[in-house]
């Protein structure tokens, strides 16, 4: 028999039929794995575009966002300050002053004392002041002193009310320099009162001036 010569239609039905092939398994695996990317891909640029749009809030006129680390620490409010010293007044009391010798022999400017040691013979002691100036002092307590020693008043002594006066300037500080007893004890009898009174005739020690 002689050659057979295919024309060009032979050719083409052959290359359709080629295309049309059914696909096996692993090209349906590949093509179902290229879909699950793209589509991926896809989601994550939406995701993206969508964080980009988000703005941050507008913050108010005249301030400025702070870290932690600067932001500024509380503040009192006015008239509200602390103590600027005992009893919260930081300035020292008004009127004279007293020589006070009270667990200091070299004795030391003092006023409104509880404990007074006011001349090498008499003390004040326990005194509560109705009344300091500049000129004068009130208070009651108790006194006692070497003068009624004998009396035991070292252990129990006479309530009083004095009254403190006659100021004078020492180096520019100003101590009262005179008492009077206003008001004796009724256990204090005429002779200890007499003996109070010699002791040290109702002056106060002032310091000496420099």
């Amino acid at each position: 028999m002689g050659s057979r010569i295919r024309g060009p239609c032979t050719g083409v039905r052959t290359h359709r039929t080629r295309e049309e092939l059914p696909r096996g398994p692993k090209e349906e695996e590949r093509d179902r794995m290229r879909r699950m990317i793209l589509s991926g891909a896809v989601l994550l640029l939406a995701v993206t575009a969508c964080g980009q749009q988000e703005t941050e809030p507008d913050m108010p006129e005249g301030e400025t966002e702070q870290s932690p680390g600067e932001q500024s620490a509380p503040t009192a409010p006015e008239g509200n300050e602390g103590p600027t010293g005992e009893g919260g007044s930081g300035e020292s009391a008004e009127g004279a002053h007293v020589f006070n010798h009270h667990g200091d022999e070299n004795g030391f400017e003092d006023q409104r004392p509880t404990e007074y040691v006011a001349t090498e013979f008499t003390t004040f002691s326990d005194m509560e002041w109705d009344e300091w100036s500049d000129q004068v002092a009130r208070g009651e307590g108790e006194i006692l002193g070497t003068w009624c020693m004998d009396q035991g008043c070292q252990d129990d002594p006479y309530d009083v009310e004095v009254e403190l006066s006659d100021p004078v300037e020492v180096d520019g500080t100003t101590y009262f320099s005179t008492y009077t007893i206003t008001e004796y004890d009724d256990d204090m009898s005429e002779e200890v009162r007499g003996a109070l009174e010699e002791a040290d005739g109702g002056r106060l020690a002032v310091p000496s001036a420099e």
